[in-house]
């Protein structure tokens, strides 16, 4: 039977129907007791890597879900949409500049990204294609071009779930070489010292049981030479002189301009502790190592230049400031450092990089991204982007002047540009982002602010189709974040959530405490015992569409992923009554069970340290599963899960599934998403594409509608 033109109960109630046809999961009784609070936990028996028997429901749940998508009217219609809008659009980043050469990651036609380098006079060629290798879903995660342009490490994941071997390949001639560092999580670039070597941080071996996000090490590859050979630089647990505990990821920071070698302790939180070596001492036994930055100098990024160790930190300086330590000292203490950028109340510091001649400081004010450019002698000077965007990614080297940075409006695709510090210019390099739509003339964006339940204002853009005027029951995607200090509401170019709005529905991006919108203060305020605001923050920019005559609650949809987890699972729980749905992407939504979890310990600085009442605390008050209770009317919720996800592991999504399911009795859709193919995230357009289409269709299922066609602007307007 055909939903379109029912009423929207009667959508609804078809929708939610057949509730049997799904396997139940059975309830262990399984309680725990910690720190005098009792902790029922009926789906415990989902926890634990290679678990065949949630595997199997789990996969039995995600087939359930795609019949109950592909019955969806809308479906095939925004699979189209947006396979043709993915198709249609070339997107190009990671770019880096080094020896007047550009090297980037191209994605076209939804295939996964190839690495591409355009050489000084404009040519282009391919020098890895992961379409093309045989018999493995394989992408690129990362990559490391050394000093002289010649060589570059290529981070290749075979499966989806971002452990990585790291190939190298002779840029001239595309020749692989036979170096392969295995083990090595996506995001971990090498560090080169030299053109001959790299230091790279490699995972835990993999004995089946063991969270391999933990005790990680540091070590030296000198090119040419068989891994076993490899110097262990920083073993698991550290050294006498750089101690790290078992969640601390250690590495290894590198420039050529410097003598010296950043020795960095990091993980899943803003801060970072901050060593320093020679890089030669390094690579002798017993390394003479400095520690002058501590996590509790909050300082969130550091770079080499010479002899110099600069520095962004937010101690006493919410909106950020940069220092400058010298490091031809016998005894280093950051006590000693100097301010070159002082805080600006108005504007935040959100990035640097060091050229060959300045500092190039990124700043956020309202949303918008300019630079200072500091030279090393002379005076500072500030750079305007040609247009109001964000610049997401910015680029620099010690071996060349100026800098290279992309930009993106709302419904601007991605520009990469470079500044000229000779000749105070900036140049369109024509190698960002391209579509064939054009969403200018199709797209509207609105800056305003939300009233959260405590009187604070958060800020919130609504993407609206052009000219549109409310109606009270347009289709709205509330999204929000609220982790680690990402910023959501800055202009970020995305077909996907275009192609929503350009099909005449609402798309709310909510700058929620927890986020980076209004500095590290504002990061503070949504954190650990504070998580709780901003859960307030994303329901009170859902209410905000009502207040503002845009929609109403039952079309209205929360959605996150990962961290974000928390926020809408706990929205569910909470307020239930606010909103019509929720989607949650590889949600974090037991997060008592963080010891548990792969990649959990590493979450700790974060969330809360279980082992410790304050932490538990904390961790109790914000999980989702745990805060789910009998009697509400739930909204209907879709968890899209990756089976293959090393970040957040999928019982998380199962049990607040189970759980759910349970409580709602059958009369609230509960609807698993799964994906054999990806891990925390796709990695194609194609993904994308497919991903975003079974969104949509899910919205349209439980609001009862088919895609509203874009809305014709008045002749009076």
């Amino acid at each position: 039977m055909k939903l379109l033109g029912l009423g929207l109960a009667a959508s609804i109630a078809l929708a939610t129907g057949a509730h049997a046809a799904t396997p139940v999961a059975k309830r262990v009784a399984t309680v725990d007791v910690v720190y005098g609070a009792k902790l029922p936990d009926p789906y415990r028996w989902m926890e634990g890597p290679n678990n065949a028997v949630f595997a199997a429901w789990l996969k039995a749940q995600g087939t359930e879900g795609r019949k109950r998508l592909n019955a969806s009217p809308s479906l095939a219609t925004w699979q189209q949409k947006l396979t043709a809008a993915s198709r249609a659009s070339v997107t190009n980043r990671l770019q880096h500049r080094i020896g007047g050469r550009i090297f980037f990651m191209r994605l076209e036609d939804g295939k996964q990204g190839v690495l591409m380098v355009r050489g000084t006079d404009g040519s282009e060629k391919a020098l890895f294609d992961p379409n093309t290798v045989a018999g493995a879903h394989a992408s690129i995660t990362n990559y490391g071009v050394s000093p002289d342009g010649k060589t570059i490490a290529v981070n290749v994941d075979r499966g989806g779930n971002e452990i990585t071997t790291i190939e190298f390949y002779d840029v001239d001639s595309g020749r692989k070489l036979s170096d392969e560092l295995p083990d090595v999580w996506g995001e971990f670039v090498v560090a080169w010292a030299g053109n001959d070597g790299v230091f790279y941080t490699q995972m835990a071996p993999d004995d089946g049981h063991s969270d391999r996000m933990l005790n990680m090490r540091t070590l030296y590859h000198k090119l040419d030479t068989p891994v076993t050979k490899d110097l262990t630089v920083i073993p698991a647990g550290g050294t006498s002189a750089f101690t790290l505990d078992p969640q601390e990821f250690p590495f290894v920071a590198t420039d050529p301009s410097s003598p010296y070698a950043m020795v960095v302790a990091a993980g899943a939180r803003s801060e970072a502790r901050i060593c320093v070596a020679t890089t030669a001492d390094l690579l002798q036994p017993g390394a003479q190592i400095q520690c002058p930055v501590a996590y509790d100098d909050a300082v969130q990024a550091g770079s080499l230049v010479g002899k110099t160790l600069y520095l962004q930190s937010v101690k006493n300086a919410p909106n950020g400031q940069v220092l400058a330590l010298a490091l031809d000292t016998p005894v280093l203490k950051l006590s000693d450092a100097k301010v070159l950028v002082a805080e600006d109340r108005e504007a935040v510091v959100t990035n640097f990089v060091p050229a060959r001649d300045a500092l190039y400081v990124k700043r956020m004010r309202l949303g918008l991204d300019s630079f200072v450019r500091i030279p090393y002698t002379g005076n500072r000077e500030f750079i305007s982007p040609p247009y109001d965007g964000q610049a997401a990614l910015i680029d620099a080297s010690t071996n060349a002047d100026g800098l290279m940075f992309t930009l993106q409006g709302w419904t601007r695709p991605r520009a990469l540009y470079a500044y000229d510090p000779a000749r105070r210019a900036l140049t369109d390099l024509r190698l960002g982002a391209s579509s064939l739509r054009d969403y200018t003339s199709l797209v509207d964006s609105e800056t305003t602010e939300a009233r959260s339940q405590d009187g604070t204002m958060v800020p919130v853009t609504i993407l609206k189709p052009k000219g549109y005027r409310p109606n009270g029951r347009t289709k709205a995607i509330v999204f929000a974040y609220g982790a680690y200090g990402a910023t959501v509401t800055q202009p970020a170019f995305d077909v996907m959530s275009l192609e929503w709005v350009a099909n005449g529905n609402i798309y709310v991006l909510a700058g929620i405490r927890g986020g980076g919108e209004k500095g590290d203060a504002w990061r503070l305020a949504g954190k650990g015992s504070n998580k709780a605001r901003g859960v307030e923050d994303i329901v009170a920019a859902a209410d905000l569409l009502r207040l503002k005559g845009y929609s109403d609650k039952k079309r209205i949809v929360l959605y996150s992923a990962s961290a974000g987890g928390i926020i809408v699972g706990n929205a569910v729980d909470r307020f239930p009554d606010h909103f019509g749905a929720a989607i949650i992407h590889a949600g974090m939504l037991n997060p008592t069970r963080l010891a548990a979890d792969s990649n959990g310990a590493n979450q700790y600085a974060e969330f809360g340290d279980p082992n410790v009442p304050p932490g538990f605390r904390d961790l109790r008050a914000m999980d989702a599963y745990l805060n789910l209770k009998p009697g509400p009317a739930y909204p209907a919720v879709m968890l899209d899960v990756g089976l293959n996800d090393s970040r957040v592991a999928p019982w998380n999504s199962g049990k607040y599934g189970a759980q759910l399911k349970y409580y709602t009795k059958g009369k609230s859709l509960v609807l698993f998403r799964t994906d054999a193919d990806s891990g925390h995230f796709g990695t194609s357009l194609s993904q994308a594409a497919a991903e975003s289409a079974d969104h949509y269709a899910f919205v349209d299922l439980v609001t009862g509608q088919a895609p509203v066609k874009r809305h014709k602007r008045s002749k009076r307007h």
